[in-house]
């Protein structure tokens, strides 16, 4: 073999290398766990899990997102909590949303706020969407909340439909006494508020893991948030409560994830 070939050869091999990487970082599910515990969790509550999808982007991972949604069977939430762009604006694919809402509101309650993208969307596929989604089983949060009953405990599961701007002020009217208080919306950004409003645990997206994470340094790049963002993955704890970021599913304006893989998170309640 010559100089010319060996080239070629190695040349080829790095490609497919790089090819096979790229296909296993934006298509293998990965499943993340937490343990949120805290004084505001009761006895009652103590094993409550969640599991927490975001940002989906119109992508199926298997046949009618059957890998998806088999990955979230397997955790038996008590809850699903889906944090907004399960559509995407620029290729919007509702049937997607649909297979994914069909498949995993049989397995537990799905609660669910609009990202961004959704709210992009022509205003007839819009209201034809939420409707759809309705329809399936999804609660859909717009500004309200809704309680689950745990023996005596009660979860309050509240959302907002996605608006780049957060009022604390505005939250604080669905904070009900005397219940765990989750909150779900789209942008990350705002994590400190969500808790100084009173929430003791919220759940966001939008960021896509910084899309390309860098050893030693992390997230890249976030929408809002720019270069190398401060909220981009993970739990983040303030005074009386928390926020879970998911790294997300799918793709948006950039279309490749690197040692991103998509994201599925499980939150489990532990009393303090």
């Amino acid at each position: 073999m010559n100089r010319r070939t060996t080239i070629c050869a190695c040349a080829a091999v790095a490609v497919i290398s790089a090819a096979a990487y790229l296909a296993f970082e934006n298509n293998a599910l990965m499943l993340t766990e937490y343990e949120y515990r805290a004084d505001s969790v009761s006895a009652e509550l103590d094993g409550f899990k969640i599991v927490h999808l975001s940002d989906v982007h119109g992508k199926r991972f298997g046949k009618g997102n059957s890998r998806l949604i088999k990955l979230v069977s397997e955790q038996s939430p008590d809850i699903i909590v889906i944090s907004g762009d399960l559509v995407d604006s620029r290729h919007p694919d509702p049937e997607a949303a649909y297979e994914l809402v069909g498949g995993l509101a049989p397995i537990a309650p799905v609660y669910y706020v609009t990202g961004n993208h959704e709210e992009r969307l022509p205003r007839e596929l819009y209201i034809s969407v939420m409707e759809n989604l309705s329809s399936l089983g999804a609660h859909i949060l717009d500004g309200n909340a809704e309680t689950v009953t745990v023996g005596g405990s009660k979860v309050s599961i509240a959302g907002f439909k996605d608006s780049r701007y957060f009022t604390v002020s505005e939250a604080k009217e669905l904070i009900s006494g005397g219940a765990f208080n989750i909150l779900i919306n789209h942008r990350p950004q705002y994590a400190a508020g969500y808790a100084e409003a009173g929430f003791d645990l919220a759940f966001s997206g939008h960021a896509h893991g910084g899309q390309i994470r860098l050893p030693f340094i992390g997230g890249v790049i976030a929408p809002d948030q720019y270069l190398f963002p401060k909220y981009y993955e993970g739990v983040h704890r303030f005074a009386g409560g928390a926020t879970v970021i998911s790294r997300g599913l799918g793709n948006s304006l950039l279309p490749l994830r690197v040692n991103n893989r998509p994201e599925v998170v499980s939150v489990t309640l532990r009393k303090g």
